[in-house]
Formats: structure tokens, C-alpha cells, sequence
């Protein structure tokens, strides 16, 4: 059974995970809501996209996963029998991000479906409905890949991804910047915002970086996160 199965059968059967997908439900009910009821469709697709689905769901779901997968292993010694294993420590972080990547996309597949109903509600291209799920996936790859480097540093992981997510992403990226360079939010905002029309890119409030840039970044956040948190795995003291 490889690492990824492992870590994907359990953070699937952890009564955490369901407690946490109670944030994609509530994002479905307020995308329900806002379909409903919204009288301006592009200002409507715009809040959810920038307000809650990026920088709440997609964020919180993604770290908290990842984060809390490693720091099971590590206190329920599973970490010992993986570094016992003749797996490379670099690959055994992959694997524990695929599982966690792919768990955490199936939190957050519906309210991401929300979000392409919402588009088309909003009279959007057919290609707005694609960039707003390439973003969200690559978003969660990002947030997941640090969630399992931070996990290797500290059983907390979890609370400083919450710290993170609120603070930084939430509240510091829409003031400061700087630090919308070092969003993740604020890159998957650029890329959902790629052919929309100019008032509803005004409402988005992407970066000024483009599309292009901000794919590369989160890829590059996904790269080295796992360049660092397999290194960090193989200078571990383990008991």
C-alpha cells in the first residue's frame, strides 16, 4: 500500500474532515443564495469568488488538511514506519500532498461548482467557468503544499494555517500591496480573472500580476514546498 493511499483512507475516515466540510456546505448555501436572489450576477460571482470561495473555503480546507495529516503521523508514530521504508523521504512528501491535494478537492468540488453556476448566471464565457476551476485547483495544490511543509516543522500547523488564512489572506492582502504578491488567494484571483469582462475584473480585484505570472507562482509555492518539507523529513530526529 503506497504512502499516498494511507494518508488518503485516513484523512477520508477522520471525523475532522467532516466537521471541516461543514465551511464548503455553508459556501453552498450562501452560493444559493446569492443565485437566487443577487440583482447585479457579475458583482454577485465577483463576492463569491474573492470573499469567500479563495481566501475561506479553498484556504481553510486545503491547509487544514494537509497540516493535520502530517501531524497525525507524527503523533501516532506512522511517520516512524514511513521513514522505516525504503521510500525516499522527498517522495513520501509528495505522496502525502496528492493525498491530501486530492482530498481536499473533494471538499471543495461543490462549492467551486457553485461558483461556475454562478458564471453563468453572470452571462459569463464559457472560459471564465474554466479559469475559475484551474484556479481553485492549483489555489489548493498551493495551500496544501505548505500545510504538509509547516506540518513537518510543528504539530500546530493546523492553528497557524488558521492564523494565516484569516489574517493574511482575509484581512492583510486586501490592504497592504506587498502583500497581495504573497497571497495565494490573490494569485487564484488573477487567474479567475483572466477573460472576464473589465467590470467584473474591477470586482474581482485581482493582482496586477497577470495570469501567466500567477500560475507560475503557485506552482513554484508548490515546488519548493516540497523540496523543503522532504528535506525537513529526512533531517527529522525521530524517536
Amino acid at each position: 500500500m503506497t504512502v499516498a493511499t494511507i494518508v488518503f483512507r485516513r484523512v477520508l475516515r477522520a471525523k475532522r474532515t467532516w466537521a471541516l466540510a461543514l465551511l464548503p456546505a455553508l459556501g453552498i448555501v450562501v452560493g444559493y443564495m446569492m443565485l437566487t436572489n443577487a440583482t447585479d450576477e457579475k458583482a454577485a460571482y465577483a463576492g463569491y469568488l474573492s470573499g469567500l470561495l479563495f481566501p475561506l473555503i479553498v484556504a481553510l480546507v486545503s491547509w487544514v488538511v494537509a497540516a493535520s495529516a502530517v501531524t497525525d503521523e507524527r503523533d501516532e508514530l506512522t511517520i516512524l514506519y514511513l521513514a522505516q521504508t525504503p521510500v525516499a523521504r522527498l517522495r513520501t512528501a509528495v505522496e502525502t500532498w496528492l493525498a491530501t491535494w486530492a482530498a481536499s478537492l473533494i471538499l471543495v468540488a461543490l462549492p467551486v461548482l457553485m461558483a461556475a453556476l454562478l458564471a453563468r448566471n453572470a452571462d459569463l464565457a464559457a472560459s471564465s467557468v474554466l479559469d475559475v476551476v484551474v484556479a481553485s485547483v492549483l489555489a489548493s495544490a498551493a495551500y496544501c503544499g505548505l500545510g504538509v511543509l509547516v506540518g513537518f516543522f510543528t504539530k500546530r500547523a493546523a492553528i497557524w494555517g488558521l492564523v494565516y488564512v484569516l489574517l493574511w489572506e482575509s484581512i492583510m492582502s486586501g490592504f497592504a500591496a506587498g502583500a497581495r504578491n504573497l497571497s495565494i488567494s490573490q494569485h487564484a484571483r488573477a487567474i479567475a480573472a483572466r477573460g472576464v469582462d473589465p467590470w467584473t475584473r474591477h470586482e474581482i480585484d485581482p493582482p496586477s500580476t497577470s495570469a501567466g505570472v500567477a500560475l507560475v507562482v503557485l506552482v513554484a509555492i508548490v515546488g519548493v514546498s516540497l523540496l523543503l518539507a522532504g528535506r525537513r523529513f529526512s533531517r527529522m530526529n525521530l524517536p
